[in-house]
C-alpha cells in the first residue's frame, strides 16, 4: 500500500516539476507581452499628446486665418463701395460736362460781376434790369456747373487716392491668408499622419494586450492545477503517514509478541528473566 502511493507521490513529483516550468515560462511570456504592450502605450501616449498639440497650432491658425479673412472682407467691401462711388461721380461727371459752359469760369464770374455791380450801380427801369438779373442767375448757373465739376473730380480723385494702398492691404492679406493656408493644411495632415499612427500602435497594443491575457489565464490555471497537484501529495503524505504508523505498530507487536514468548519459553526452562521480560509477561494482551 505505502509503495503503491511512494510511486504515486514520485509521479506527481515529476508532474508538479513540470507545471512548475510550465508556469514559469508562462508567466515570463506573459511579462514579456505586457512589457511590449506598455512600450507601445506610451508611444501612443506620446504620439496623441503630439496629435493633440498639432490641433491646438493648427486651430489657433485658423483663427488667425478667420480673423484675416474678416478684415479682408471689410477692406473688399469698401473698395466695392468706393468703385461704385466712383462711377455714380463719374456719371455725374459726365452729364455736368454735357452742360458745361465754353467758357472758363473766371471769365463767367468777371462777367456776373459786372452785370450785378451794373444792377446795384446804375439806375435802371425794370425792363432795362429783368434782363441783367436773368443773365446774372445764368451766368450763376453756369459757374455752379464748373464747382460741381471741380468738387466731382476732387472727390473722384481722393477715392482713387485710396484705392492703391487698399489693393496692397488686400494683396497682402491674401498673401498672408494663402501662408497660413498652407501652414493649416500642413499641420492638418501632419495631425492625421500621428493620428493614424497612434491607431495603428493602439491595434498592435491591443494584440499584445490579448497576447498577455492568454498568457495569464494560461498562467492561472497552470498555478490551479499545481495546487490541485500540491493537495493531492498533502492527502497522499498523510495517509501514507497513518499506514507507516499502522505498519511500525503491527510490527511492533509482533516484536512483543515474539519477545513475550521467548519470555514464557524462559520462565517454563527455569531461566532468569529480565526486567523488561517481567513487565511483557504483565502486560494485558491487547
Amino acid at each position: 500500500m505505502s509503495g503503491k502511493m511512494l510511486e504515486e507521490t514520485k509521479k506527481l513529483k515529476e508532474e508538479l516539476k513540470t507545471l512548475r516550468q510550465r508556469w514559469t515560462s508562462e508567466e515570463a511570456t506573459a511579462t514579456r507581452w505586457a512589457d511590449r504592450r506598455n512600450a507601445l502605450n506610451k508611444q501612443i501616449k506620446d504620439l496623441r499628446s503630439e496629435a493633440a498639440s498639432l490641433r491646438e497650432r493648427r486651430d489657433s491658425i485658423n483663427e488667425k486665418v478667420k480673423a484675416l479673412k474678416q478684415e479682408r472682407n471689410q477692406t473688399r467691401s469698401v473698395m466695392q463701395q468706393n468703385t461704385e462711388r466712383i462711377k455714380q461721380l463719374k456719371e455725374k461727371l459726365f452729364l455736368l460736362h454735357r452742360k458745361k459752359p465754353n467758357k472758363p469760369p473766371r471769365t463767367i464770374k468777371q462777367e456776373k460781376d459786372e452785370i450785378e455791380w451794373k444792377i446795384q450801380t446804375t439806375s435802371l427801369t425794370l425792363q432795362e434790369e429783368k434782363p441783367l438779373v436773368t443773365k446774372a442767375n445764368q451766368l450763376k448757373i453756369q459757374l455752379d456747373i464748373h464747382r460741381q465739376i471741380i468738387a466731382t473730380k476732387t472727390q473722384i480723385a481722393e477715392l482713387q487716392a485710396r484705392m492703391p494702398p487698399m489693393n496692397e492691404k488686400a494683396e497682402q492679406f491674401h498673401t498672408r491668408l494663402s501662408e497660413l493656408a498652407l501652414q493649416s493644411q500642413e499641420l492638418h495632415a501632419k495631425m492625421n499622419e500621428t493620428r493614424d499612427k497612434a491607431n495603428s500602435l493602439q491595434i498592435e497594443a491591443d494584440k499584445h494586450h490579448n497576447k498577455f491575457v492568454d498568457y495569464k489565464e494560461k498562467s492561472n490555471q497552470t498555478r490551479k492545477e499545481i495546487g490541485a497537484i500540491q493537495r493531492t501529495m498533502k492527502n497522499i503524505q498523510r495517509k501514507l503517514y497513518k499506514v507507516e504508523e499502522q505498519e511500525k505498530l503491527l510490527q511492533l507487536k509482533k516484536t512483543r509478541s515474539k519477545m513475550k514468548a521467548e519470555a514464557i519459553e524462559k520462565l517454563r526452562r527455569g531461566q532468569k528473566l529480565s526486567l523488561e521480560e517481567f513487565k511483557l509477561l504483565g502486560e494485558d494482551e491487547n
